[in-house]
């Protein structure tokens, strides 16, 4: 196998014996297992009591947790230590050896190659339709291999693991999906004269994300901070944000914090720190003269480089109480020209090609399922300790 041999272990490797003698009876492990899954509310605290429970229970020399979407290897356990670049290689391997929609892969070393003696002697990979990660255990004992009933215990921890995750996943969405009907609430209740911005924005930006071909977390990610965009304007003066004639240059300043209070405010909710990149810079400028950074072209994270043509676009086609609404024509005309200047022309290009499904104003009551299913991107991922990471440039702080 590839992986297994053109990897190392640690330096601890060569001089640790085999603890297969030393296995424990599996089920007294996985009643231990039960108890700290049920006592702990923390995915990567899961995960590892889940692999030491595994490397206790097969009897394994090593195990460990391999996350198949970031390529990452977290919570190695058993006496004996392997090296976590190695160990990730060696899984990859492994994991493309399983046929669709095959759970466990069993793996020997071949016998009379001339591996090293620190590669292991058999392995074992478990993984379920319902995570990103797997499951592997090693053995270095030449005369060890995984059998049957290695297999059904290995089966039966990820299922604890799974469904401890299925209840914990329950009831994050259940809060956030609340906290985002309480903050978009908010916001409509703050200037009750644009109710309904910032889930247009949100839509708007989904068409535009899906048009760039953005994977389907990112997608997400674009949605829930459409809906948030606005939160900071909860910290703008009623008289401010509601006077209908021309601002002063002080009140302009105070209306220019309100995605900066928006950062905040998002990065409190831990779920939705991913998004503050968005939330912040959404009023930046392709050539650098936007606020409040003055970001200028690919240092505006995607996120905000896509809100910006939503935002603008809702803005334009929506009556204001200091001008009417403009026409799809005059739209299309304020993008053309802006973009390169205001806006990405990428994102711009991607605006045109869906315009058609923009106008008339997306008006739709309610976030609706695609808060869900954004959500259930989110929490899936940091359940499972392998959230994807945002496109380049798209999970920036404050850019300071």
């Amino acid at each position: 196998m590839a992986a297994a041999s053109s990897g190392r272990g640690s330096g601890r490797a060569d001089d640790l014996p085999s603890t297969q003698t030393a296995r424990r009876d599996p089920w007294a492990a996985l009643e231990v297992l039960l108890q700290n899954l049920t006592d702990t509310t923390s995915s990567t605290r899961s995960i590892q009591a889940t692999v030491a429970a595994a490397a206790d229970t097969l009897g394994a020399d090593a195990a460990f947790w391999y996350s198949l979407s970031n390529d990452k290897v977290l919570a190695v356990a058993g006496p004996r230590a392997v090296d976590a670049g190695w160990a990730a290689k060696f899984a990859r391997t492994l994991a493309q050896k399983a046929t669709d929609g095959e759970e466990v892969v069993r793996w020997t070393n071949p016998p009379g190659g001339k591996e090293p003696p620190e590669e292991p002697a058999a392995a074992l990979l478990c993984r379920s339709a319902k995570t990103n990660g797997c499951l592997v255990a090693l053995t270095y004992d030449p005369d060890r291999r995984f059998d049957d009933g290695d297999v059904k215990v290995a089966r039966f921890t990820l299922k604890m693991l799974l469904g401890q995750r299925a209840q914990a996943q329950a009831g994050t969405k259940q809060l956030l999906v609340g906290l985002l009907h309480s903050l978009t609430t908010v916001i409509d209740a703050k200037d009750p004269y644009t109710a309904g911005h910032s889930e247009r924005v949100a839509r708007i930006a989904t068409l535009i994300a899906k048009q760039m071909h953005l994977s389907a977390a990112v997608v997400g990610d674009v949605y829930l901070a459409g809906l948030l965009h606005d939160v900071g304007k909860i910290g703008i003066r009623d008289e401010v944000l509601q006077k209908p004639g021309k601002l002063t240059r002080e009140e302009y300043e105070e209306v220019q914090q309100h995605p900066v209070v928006g950062e905040r405010v998002v990065a409190s909710i831990k779920p939705f720190d991913r998004l503050r990149g968005g939330v912040r810079h959404h009023h930046e400028r392709w050539d650098g003269g936007g606020y409040p950074d003055k970001l200028a072209r690919e240092d505006i994270p995607l996120l905000a480089r896509v809100l910006a043509v939503a935002d603008a676009c809702d803005a334009m086609m929506s009556h204001r109480r200091y001008r009417p609404a403009r026409s799809p024509v005059e739209i299309d005309a304020v993008f053309t020209r802006e973009s390169g200047r205001q806006f990405d022309p990428a994102v711009v290009k991607a605006f045109m090609a869906v315009r058609h499904e923009i106008y008339p104003p997306i008006y739709q009551k309610g976030i609706g399922e695609s808060a869900f299913h954004a959500v259930n991107q989110i929490v899936e991922n940091l359940t499972d300790a392998t959230m994807e990471r945002l496109p380049a440039n798209t999970d920036r702080g404050s850019g300071k």
